[in-house]
């Protein structure tokens, strides 16, 4: 099954349907619903996400989301353990904390990264996809 990793605000662009998402990347996350693709969440995205929505910034209810990927097999979240730690000690230190976490998760599950954010997509070892 090819699967991807998704960053925090492809993913909440693709919940509020949000023109904001690439076309590309739309089409790969509606393919989910028919074919043999996996998105993987990082526990990270999770916690950005309740962060976002603390702040109000967008509405979406989280208990609904959480039910729909607990019962998904399109959707599955990825832990931040130590195996994507050690990943993530190899990127650079000017990244955000988020965004290490979020590429070593791709790297660990050699699955491409749908972000929309430049400084990833010039990583050596990630492939990005947008």
């Amino acid at each position: 099954m090819k699967s991807y990793v998704i960053d925090t605000h492809a993913l909440l662009w693709f919940l509020t349907k949000s023109e904001s998402l690439s076309e590309k990347s739309r089409k790969i996350l509606l393919q989910t619903q028919s074919n043999d693709i996996q998105i993987l969440i990082s526990t990270i995205v999770l916690s950005e996400i309740i962060y976002i929505l603390n702040k109000k910034k967008i509405q979406i209810d989280i208990n609904d989301f959480l039910n729909l990927i607990s019962k998904s097999t399109t959707y599955r979240i990825v832990p931040f353990d130590l195996p994507v730690f050690k990943e993530m000690l190899n990127l650079p230190n000017h990244l955000e904390m988020h965004d290490r976490i979020i590429a070593a998760t791709s790297i660990y599950y050699k699955s491409p990264l749908i972000s929309k954010d430049r400084e990833l997509h010039h990583l050596r070892d990630l492939k990005v996809v947008w």
